[in-house]
């Protein structure tokens, strides 16, 4: 029976790939043939001398002379191919970042850093651009404050595009880094109906619709009516990830989180994207920690293998060793001290400061850059007091005045992650949840120890903190494409 099937199957499959169908059922795969047009890349690395090509890109510089015109086309990769034409036969329309399409003949370049170039015989510019108009010029560099007025337009600038390609490897290498080490990628919902940090930096979500809220919520309030209940834009899918890593063993997300703060410092977006990773039958904060920093330094030894070219455009620029700074990270081990441990140097140095540390409180931006500057790297600062910290942290077995968490503390950025054990123990966590009022929202939560829930921890990374790191940019808003910012969110 199963071979019939197959028969029909492949009968069905020939006539429709031969046309042999009625005609309303008929395919024309002509359509979507390829117009072979290659990468820049591929040109670079495979092709011969003496085959023609089809490439497309922008036009990153020009020089027309009298008899012919020398351009060099990138098509968003870090590399670029001089194209060659005879100045007749450039269209006048082709100008610096111009859209174009060149047809021509692979021949040898006299340049020693690059051993082939493209003569054009035909070129076509299919996107015209504004030169009076247009905020960038060729071979000019401009400061990150006047780049980021023109947000839709600075992909196209050399420095932005950049930091954009060495982004991609990073969350990439992040992405890998965790599969490689079994666990699972899911997906945890933007809508949430809880707070998971309780600090009530949230952004309620209603629809816009007064008309459909009064239709659906009787006239009640508004923003209950679509949910039943209040919704809000997630702070993080921490709790999420534990449901799930009651059911497998070790699991992640990567995806954007939202907080309503007052705050326009270098390091604060309202919108911004958290690595976030559950692990079970955790019941030690060694684990996270060595996750975290195999994360980093994977980063880094990615950065290192595959985004040279890219690093020397970012580290020009910010005036940075990238490579340098790399390979130091890469050396040695982060260290480890302990809140009590941190404090006493900040209170030993307390004239250092603008604001004076203070026992039981949390630490600040200031005391956290002082911290790894002292240190001379990366520094996990463990055990904290419980009262500072949210509900789900476990309390430490030793000193129930503290909770086992961890806060990562890098230089140039302060703290970039913040971990800790999961509170599994019902009683413990249902008595913080009925203080707190949230033992009503979080039943579900509470479940989760009820119902075979092992021990877990985990921990949360911003993402772009992480680039900023590693790149030495000082603001994560010349990291984000189009970050949301109090009284600020265009586009």
């Amino acid at each position: 029976m199963a071979a019939f099937k197959n028969i029909i199957f492949q009968s069905v499959l020939n006539r429709i790939f031969s046309n042999k169908t009625s005609a309303g059922l008929r395919f024309n795969f002509s359509r979507f043939k390829s117009d072979g047009a290659v990468s820049v890349k591929s040109l670079l690395q495979d092709h011969v001398v003496g085959s023609n090509v089809l490439v497309k890109g922008w036009v990153k510089s020009l020089r027309k002379q009298k008899e012919n015109t020398f351009m060099h086309i990138g098509d968003g990769s870090a590399e670029q191919i001089q194209v060659i034409i005879p100045s007749s036969l450039c269209h006048e329309d082709c100008c610096f970042n111009s859209a174009v399409v060149v047809r021509g003949k692979v021949v040898q370049s006299p340049k020693v850093n690059q051993p082939i170039e493209v003569k054009a015989e035909n070129l076509e510019v299919v996107g015209r651009l504004d030169v009076e108009c247009f905020p960038f010029g060729p071979r000019k560099i401009y400061p990150p404050e006047y780049v980021r007025q023109h947000i839709h337009l600075r992909p196209k600038t050399t420095i932005y595009s950049a930091i954009l390609r060495l982004s991609s490897l990073i969350t990439t290498t992040l992405h890998n880094t965790l599969i490689q080490d079994g666990f699972i990628s899911v997906s945890v919902p933007i809508l949430t109906s809880n707070d998971c940090e309780g600090a009530g930096e949230v952004f309620l979500v209603r629809p816009a619709s007064e008309e459909l809220c009064r239709e659906m919520g009787n006239n009640e309030k508004l923003e209950e009516s679509y949910f039943n209940k209040r919704v809000y834009l997630t702070v993080s899918g921490q709790l999420h990830l534990e449901a799930i890593a009651g059911g497998i063993s070790k699991v992640f997300t990567m995806g954007p989180t939202f907080r309503s703060e007052n705050s326009r410092t270098r390091r604060h977006l309202a919108e911004f994207r958290m690595l976030e990773a559950e692990i079970a039958f955790c019941s030690d904060l060694q684990p996270i920690l060595s996750t975290i920093e195999s994360l980093v330094k994977q980063s880094a030894r990615s950065l290192l293998e595959h985004g040279k070219q890219d690093l020397a455009t970012v580290g020009a620029y910010y005036k940075e060793n990238l490579e340098e700074s790399l390979d130091d990270l890469l050396k040695k081990g982060f260290s480890t001290i302990t809140y009590r441990q941190a404090l006493e140097l900040l209170l030993e140095n307390k004239n250092s400061f603008n604001k004076s540390p203070q026992d039981g409180a949390d630490i600040g931006s200031e005391h956290e850059l002082f911290l790894v500057k002292h240190i001379g790297g990366p520094v996990f600062v463990v055990d904290w007091p419980a009262k500072i910290k949210p509900f789900y942290m476990r309390t430490a077995e030793d000193d129930h005045s503290l909770v086992s968490c961890v806060d990562l503390l890098v230089p140039g950025v302060g703290e970039l992650c913040g971990g800790s054990l999961r509170e599994n123990r019902h009683s413990i966590l249902k008595k913080r949840l009925e203080i707190q009022s949230l033992a009503e929202t979080l039943n579900w939560y509470l479940d989760l120890r009820r119902f075979g829930g092992p021990p877990t921890g985990g921990f949360g990374m911003g993402v772009e903190r992480l680039i900023s790191y590693l790149l030495k940019i000082p603001n994560v808003k010349d990291i984000v494409p189009f970050p949301r910012t109090p009284h600020h969110c265009p586009m």
